[in-house]
């Protein structure tokens, strides 16, 4: 009996001697949770009277982003990072208090971290921001000359340049990326040249309207009277790709390409007729 009665004061003695570190760990950590959390009210508040959530509205367009449902608020996202930071501090001086070494070590770590990880996060953004404007460039860029298929060549450019943005971040975050690197790189030339032969293909007929353009769009006008495929009528329009005609039948559409490989008879230019008209009212 007196050696039980002796291990209970033995473990009332080693509770005692470590309640001081205890109440101190305690009290740390909810000066801590206050100050974090009237920090994160004030920034938060702060930030969104400078308008910074306006910055943001471009980004949340962005496809990428406004398919995954997520809305990014700077001022909240900031505010929410300030929290947990200061938290997260204050959470280490507890522990230190406590007298853990290898979780106050491993929490050090963590820390020293963290700016590689805000600047690759940094680094992802910019990145999606950049590869939204190429895409939206070669969007406009294909649908400018007449390219079928713009969106499709946008986006397999934007994605490939989100590929290559991935990479440098996980880099950037000194995350370990050579096995992804060279598969990705064998994937992505395996796309592209697959996407390359079967488009090359698939737009034989689109270069050959392209380049009949270039070669005899200017040799017509709206209002010329010409005859081709056994049909006559006027030019309507003319773009990269074909040639409109009023008939009477209603409107024929007829692809450039078919005005380098057949005939065509053009019976009265738009400016000729103007100039007979001018005549005929001066007589």
């Amino acid at each position: 009996m007196p050696d039980f009665l002796q291990a209970v004061l033995d473990q009332l003695q080693e509770l005692l001697n470590v309640l001081p570190n205890v109440i101190t760990a305690v009290a740390i950590f909810i000066l801590g949770l206050v100050i974090a959390k009237m920090l994160r009210r004030l920034t938060g508040r702060t930030l969104a009277l400078t308008g910074i959530d306006r910055l943001a509205e471009r980004f949340n367009t962005i496809d990428l982003v406004a398919q995954s449902n997520v809305t990014i608020k700077p001022s909240t996202f900031l505010a929410a990072t300030l929290y947990y930071l200061v938290l997260f501090v204050f959470s280490m001086a507890a522990v230190e208090a406590l007298g853990m070494r290898a979780i106050s070590q491993l929490m050090t770590d963590f820390i020293n971290y963290l700016p590689k990880a805000f600047s690759a996060l940094l680094l992802l953004v910019l990145g999606i921001v950049v590869c939204d404007l190429i895409k939206k460039a070669v969007l406009t860029t294909c649908e400018s000359v007449g390219i079928p298929a713009a969106r499709l060549i946008a986006n397999v450019v934007f994605y490939f340049l989100f590929l290559n943005v991935i990479l440098v971040t996980m880099k950037q975050a000194e995350l370990q990326t050579t096995f992804m690197e060279h598969n990705i790189s064998i994937v992505l030339a395996g796309v592209v040249f697959a996407f390359s032969i079967g488009y090359g293909l698939a737009s034989r007929s689109m270069m050959s309207n392209m380049l009949s353009a270039f070669y005899n769009r200017e040799k017509f006008q709206p209002g010329d009277e010409i005859t081709i495929e056994g049909q006559r009528g006027t030019v309507i329009t003319a773009d990269n790709t074909s040639l409109s005609l009023r008939v009477q039948e209603g409107e024929l559409v007829v692809p450039l390409h078919k005005l380098s490989a057949d005939s065509y008879t053009i019976h009265r230019r738009a400016r000729n007729l103007a100039l007979e008209q001018e005549d005929e009212a001066n007589d």
